[in-house]
C-alpha cells in the first residue's frame, strides 16, 4: 500500500540492505546531511511500505521519511536508491564471541585439544574479533547481543563498538550457574558456579560493576536441582539485576524450567523451549510476564551434523567465514579416534539416533548412549523446536532471533541466513521474520527507543534490498550496502568508508 503524499516522521533505529553496489551520490555538499532518494521503506512501524520516499539522514540519525516531493536542501547530499527496498539493521540476538564457530570452539563437548590446545584457540579468536565481527555487518547485522562470556572480554567489545566496521554490541558477563564449566576457563570462567542464593546474588553485583547489559542465568537440570531449587538459588539474584535495569536472559531447554524461570523474573529466553511442546499455562505466563521468546533453530543441528561427518557449507558461507575455522571441521573428522575418542564415541552412536530398527542391535549401555544424544539431537527435537515457535507466533508472544553463533557450525554473521530459512520452514511469515529481527529483539533488548525500526529521531543503521525483503526469498538477499550511524560500513566494491 502507498503512503499518501505527506512527510512521514518515525521514531527507531534504521537499517539499509541491497543487492546492487550501484549507488549513485552527487557531488558532496558543505553539510553533513545525506538524502537517500527513491527509497521503499519497510518502517517496521506499521504495516505499509512507503513507496519512493526520501530518508533524511543528519549526524548519524534519521531525521524524517519524506515524499519525494519534497524539496532537498542544498546541505544534504543525495543517494538516488533507485527504487531499492530499505529495513532497519538486522538484530542478531544471540551470539558467544569468544567461540570461533570452528570444531575447536566447546571443548567440553568435543574435546578437540590434541589436535589444537584451546588456549591457542582462544588467543587467534581474540585476535581476530574485528574481522569476526564485521562479518556480522558484512549480512546485515547492525546489532548483536554477546550472550555470555569472560568478563575479561568485555572491553574488547566495548572497543568494538566504537568501530564503524563491527555491529553495536551488547554484552553478558560469566552465565550464571549452578556447575562449572572447567574446560571453557581459557580466560577465566565462562560459566560461573554458584552454591546458594547470596553466592548468586554477589556475583549478580559484581556484574553490575561491568560495561554489560545482560545478566544471563543457566535454568537445566545438569547440577541435578529442580526448577523449585533454581528458583531458591536464583530469585533473589534475578530481582538484584532487574531493579538495576540489566536485562534477565534464561537458558531453560525444557518447559517446567521454562516456566519456573518465567516467574522468576527471566526478561528472554535465550533457546526458548527445546525438550517440550509449550502449552496454554506456558503462553499466558509468557504475556503476563512480558517475556520474549529467543529460538535458537539450527545451532543443534550443527553438532549433530558434525558427529555424523556430514556438516557442509553453502557458497555464501565459504566466502565469509574464516579459512581456519572452516579447515577445522575437515582435521577434525580425518583425525584419529585416539586424539578425539569422544568424538569418535558420539559420531559412532549418533548414527543410531532415530534409526529404531538399529538399536535394538546395541549393549544396553550403548543404547543409554543414544538415548542422551536423542534427548537433544533427535529430529522429534527439531520438530518441537519448530512446532513451538509457530504456536508463539499464533499466540502472539513476542519473538526476538538469535543464531547462537560461535558454537561449533554456526559461523559467525552469515549463519543469520540458515537461522531465517529455518524460522521460514517453521511456518513463521517473513513479515513476522523482519519483526523478530528488528523491532522483536530490539525491544527484547530494552533498545527499542533507538533501533529496530525507521523513524526519526533514531539511529540510521541500515540495509538496502534489490526487491522486496517481505518474501520467502529474504534469507538468499545479499547487500550492496550495509550503513552503521550514518556511515556506509560494508558494500562489495569498498569495505569501510563514510557515506558518499
Amino acid at each position: 500500500m502507498t503512503i499518501p503524499f505527506r512527510a512521514l516522521l518515525v521514531n527507531g533505529c534504521l537499517a539499509m540492505f541491497c543487492y546492487s553496489a550501484d549507488i549513485n551520490a552527487d557531488e558532496p555538499s558543505s553539510g553533513n546531511g545525506i538524502a537517500f532518494t527513491n527509497a521503499n521503506i519497510v518502517t517496521m512501524q506499521t504495516a505499509d511500505t512507503v513507496f519512493g520516499a526520501t530518508l533524511l539522514v543528519k549526524d548519524g540519525i534519521i531525521e524524517a521519511i519524506a515524499p519525494a516531493s519534497t524539496p532537498i536542501d542544498d546541505s544534504y547530499r543525495i543517494v538516488d536508491l533507485n527504487n531499492q527496498w530499505v529495513v532497519p539493521g538486522f538484530i542478531d540476538g544471540h551470539v558467544h564471541l569468544n567461540q570461533s564457530g570452528s570444531a575447536y570452539s566447546r571443548p567440553d563437548i568435543i574435546d578437540a585439544t590434541a589436535i589444537e590446545p584451546f588456549a591457542v584457540e582462544q588467543a587467534w579468536l581474540r585476535k581476530s574479533l574485528p574481522d569476526i565481527t564485521h562479518s556480522y555487518v558484512m549480512n546485515g547485522v547492525t546489532t548483536i547481543v554477546d550472550m555470555g562470556g569472560p568478563s575479561a572480554w568485555i572491553p574488547d567489545y566495548d572497543e568494538l563498538s566504537k568501530n564503524p566496521s563491527s555491529p553495536y554490541i551488547l554484552r553478558a558477563a560469566e552465565l550464571i550457574s549452578a556447575a562449572p564449566v572447567p574446560a571453557l576457563d581459557a580466560d577465566g570462567p565462562v560459566f560461573k558456579a554458584v552454591k546458594d542464593a547470596k553466592a548468586a546474588t554477589d556475583e549478580v553485583k559484581r556484574q553490575l560493576l561491568l560495561s554489560s547489559q545482560v545478566v544471563k542465568f543457566v535454568w537445566t537440570h545438569e547440577a541435578g536441582l529442580s526448577p523449585e531449587a533454581l528458583t531458591e538459588r536464583y530469585s533473589q539474584a534475578m530481582k538484584t539485576a532487574r531493579d538495576a535495569g540489566k536485562i534477565v536472559a534464561v537458558h531453560a531447554e525444557s518447559l517446567s524450567y521454562a516456566k519456573a524461570a518465567i516467574k522468576a523474573g527471566a526478561h528472554i529466553l535465550v533457546h526458548g523451549v527445546i525438550t517440550d511442546y509449550i502449552d496454554d499455562e506456558f503462553i499466558a505466563l509468557t504475556k503476563k510476564h512480558n517475556v520474549s521468546y529467543m529460538p535458537t533453530l539450527t545451532a543443534h543441528q550443527h553438532y549433530k551434523s558434525l558427529f555424523l561427518r556430514n556438516i557442509d557449507f553453502t557458497v555464501r558461507e565459504r566466502a565469509i567465514a574464516p579459512k581456519r575455522v572452516l579447515q577445522s571441521f575437515n582435521t577434525l573428522q580425518n583425525a584419529s579416534a585416539k586424539d578425539v575418542p569422544i568424538y569418535a564415541m558420539m559420531s559412532k552412536y549418533m548414527t543410531y539416533v532415530d534409526d529404531t530398527a538399529s538399536i535394538g542391535t546395541l549393549s544396553v549401555q550403548e543404547q543409554g548412549i543414544v538415548g542422551q544424544l536423542s534427548a537433544m539431537f533427535s529430529e522429534r527435537i527439531r520438530d518441537i523446536q519448530f512446532a513451538n515457535l509457530k504456536r508463539a507466533a499464533d499466540a502472539g508472544l513476542r519473538l526476538a532471533f538469535g543464531t547462537d553463533a560461535g558454537n561449533p557450525g554456526t559461523l559467525h554473521g552469515v549463519s543469520i541466513h540458515e537461522e531465517m530459512r529455518a524460522w521460514l520452514k517453521a511456518g513463521i511469515s517473513p513479515d513476522e521474520l523482519l519483526h523478530a529481527m528488528t523491532i522483536g529483539t530490539a525491544e527484547a533488548m530494552k533498545i527499542n527507543n533507538i533501533k529496530g525500526a525507521l523513524l526519526s529521531s533514531k539511529e540510521a543503521s541500515f540495509i538496502v534490498f534489490p526487491t522486496s525483503p517481505l518474501s520467502e526469498e529474504l534469507p538468499e538477499l545479499s547487500p550492496s550496502f550495509v550503513v552503521k550511524s550514518g556511515k556506509i560500513v560494508y558494500s562489495p566494491s569498498s569495505e569501510s568508508h563514510d557515506a558518499p
